[in-house]
């Protein structure tokens, strides 16, 4: 390396050392980490591993790893992130070391100042997951691989060595760095040259064997299934999106990649471009790629952006490879301009700084107490994980006697608990995670009609509200069933209105045991709310003999394709003290965050669905926008 280069090589470590170790004691554990934490505290390792490692869907190796590390250590945060700190500034020295043997100096500097200064790679350096670790490993392996490749007659058995340790500690890490490992040793037995081959299947089979005691453990954990249940159905909409993520969601950071893929393209011909090694790479990043797609799409879905990190480096080769050789002076250049558009992105576009130093956890408990505090008779509702709360509560003192929400609370019981603390105080906190059912704040203003203050974190959102008018209420369209003429309605039978009984006004409208579905609502998305916010939609129906099986229905589409389809069901709510006897208020929200709004030609469909054929009334059909949280999954999410 050139002195130069090397002082340019220098600074691209200073960066990455600056951005992942910036106050570094001070971030919080993320959920997971909290996740893995906890299934820690085991006295023996056979506890360990049957209630903290087969209950998981990881493999073993990162959680034996925290579990001795905390014995010997603690469970300070930063003491717990500090090993993946370092397997992130390795990461970026791996895959600079990689690139120089692969391409030149200029690629492996340009590769080095994307993994120092993406949100990708830094937020993944300071989470106590196995996610840098197992980028680490891998880089570490292929570094070993191409040693044994090019140059197998320096010093061989040492790096055979460190391929084998590398790769199993790889399989151990995690299941798609597992999976990368065996397609790159795999693609060793093509390139490995043929005096070398007998050597290189037996460092290949003792890899195997040291991966055998992970068997039982892997055959327990195909046994709870997949991610779906909290990762969704797959949507391809998410390749789109990994690729807008990787680069920060920033038009200045897409500027700058097309910058450089022309700036390779017009020196190519001086370049150390290589179809066979390019090809390599694609598999590389590829194949992974396919074979996580192909089991999300017919088994479960494991795909986040997460589990593509360990093949994220090839993605930068073949963007950046056939760039040439350049000098010192150019090379600087290119990274100042890389670090320079990346880190602005980072702090002031992602606000990586702001959002991940703060824990929505500790916030809603903060918050709380700030409540009860500052406005007295106050009643309060959290729905957090409830032992990751404890463990804030044992580390803060709090005067808030706070009541959290347990897995068995339904709408029917917090209703009551609304009804019954209605009664007694004049304010209401509530703090939640991304995770609370959207209809919780419905049914909260049912009973605190104002909204006083909302303060939005990453995966979490608190309020405070208090009785009174609401001033701020966004009703987007209310029908009492007064007139036909309603733009938005279709099918509305004017048959069926009914002046015998009403809530407000003097109609109501009559569901027959002839009818499967109600009139509806039809409007494009993009004119009533914003990708962030939440759609509310409320009707009062009559209950005759037995709350019917009847469903409030939300669905979005595109053309004739489903996007979302959610509702909520009748007999989820009971009598919430209506003025008028019999009357019950039904709820049913949807939280835009969670649906892919990418498209801007979606339609909205909201109406009410009677399988059951139950004959039953209803009135004051409404529908309302709420602001949401627009920093709810800032981690992953455009903010």
């Amino acid at each position: 390396m050139k002195s130069g280069n090397k002082v340019i090589f220098i600074l691209i470590m200073i960066v990455a050392c600056a951005l992942r170790f910036y106050d570094f004691v001070d971030i919080p554990y993320t959920h997971d980490e909290f996740s893995a934490l906890f299934r820690t505290r085991f006295n023996t390792f056979a506890d360990l591993i049957d209630k903290g490692v087969k209950v998981d869907t990881l493999p073993a190796g990162i959680q034996v790893f925290l579990f001795y590390w905390i014995k010997i250590f603690g469970e300070a945060e930063w003491i717990v992130k500090l090993p993946f700190l370092l397997f992130g500034l390795g990461a970026v020295y791996f895959a600079y070391s990689l690139a120089k043997k692969w391409y030149n100096e200029t690629v492996a500097l340009i590769a080095a100042a994307f993994l120092a200064s993406l949100q990708y790679t830094v937020f993944y350096s300071q989470v106590a997951r196995p996610y840098i670790s197992g980028l680490f490993f891998s880089l570490l392996m292929v570094n070993a691989l191409t040693n044994l490749i090019k140059t197998p007659e320096k010093r061989y058995y040492l790096n055979s060595l460190v391929f084998i340790l590398a790769a199993a500690a790889c399989a151990y890490n995690h299941h798609f760095s597992l999976l990368f490992a065996a397609i790159a040793g795999f693609s060793g037995l093509f390139m490995i040259r043929k005096e070398f081959l007998v050597k290189y299947l037996a460092g290949c089979l003792i890899i195997v064997v040291l991966y055998l005691p992970h068997i039982n453990i892997i055959l327990a954990q195909l046994q709870m299934g997949g991610n779906e249940n909290w990762l969704g159905t797959f949507k391809w909409s998410f390749l789109y999106n990994y690729i807008r993520y990787i680069f920060q969601f920033s038009t200045v950071s897409f500027m700058m990649v097309a910058f450089l893929i022309v700036f390779g393209i017009i020196g190519y011909k001086k370049s150390d471009f290589n179809t066979r090694t390019a090809l390599l790479f694609l598999c590389w990043f590829i194949l992974p790629l396919l074979v996580g797609v192909l089991y999300s799409v017919f088994v479960n879905n494991v795909m986040q952006y997460s589990v593509l990190i360990f093949s994220f480096p090839y993605l930068l080769f073949l963007m950046f490879g056939h760039i040439p050789k350049q000098k010192t002076i150019i090379n600087l250049l290119l990274v100042f301009l890389i670090l320079c558009v990346n880190v602005s992105a980072l702090v002031f576009e992602r606000k990586h700084y702001s959002s991940l130093y703060e824990s929505a956890y500790l916030h809603i408990l903060q918050d709380g107490e700030d409540a009860v505090n500052n406005f007295k008779n106050v009643a309060t509702l959290i729905d957090t994980d409830k032992e990751i709360s404890d463990y804030y509560l044992q580390k803060v003192s709090y005067s808030a006697d706070f009541t959290f929400v347990d897995t068995a609370f339904t709408r029917k019981h917090l209703v009551a608990f609304l009804d019954e603390q209605s009664r007694k105080t004049r304010y209401f906190y509530f703090g939640c995670l991304s995770t609370n059912d959207p209809v919780s704040v419905a049914l909260i203003r049912d009973y605190y009609p104002k909204l006083i203050a909302q303060k939005n974190y990453f995966g979490g959102t608190t309020f405070l509200f208090s009785k009174g008018e609401d001033t701020a209420e966004n009703i987007i369209e209310g029908y009492g069933f007064e007139t036909d003429e309603k733009k938005f309605w279709s099918s509305v039978d004017t048959s069926r209105f009914v002046d015998s009984i009403s809530y407000t006004g003097k109609h109501a409208y009559l569901i027959d045991s002839t009818d499967e579905w109600s009139l509806t609502y039809m409007r494009p998305l993009k004119d009533i709310a914003d990708e962030k916010d939440f759609i509310d939609v409320s009707v009062e129906t009559l209950k005759e003999d037995v709350l019917n099986t009847a469903l409030l229905v939300s669905c979005i589409q595109d053309g004739d394709s489903v996007v979302n389809w959610s509702s909520s069901v009748f007999s989820d709510f009971k009598d919430n003290n209506c003025t008028k006897p019999h009357w019950i208020k039904i709820h049913h929200s949807i939280m835009l965050s969670d649906v892919p709004v990418e498209k801007r030609n979606l339609v909205i469909k909201i109406y009410i669905w009677n399988p059951g054929k139950n004959r039953f009334v209803i009135d004051n059909f409404i529908i309302s926008r709420r602001a949401g949280n627009p920093v709810i999954y800032s981690w992953y999410q455009k903010i």
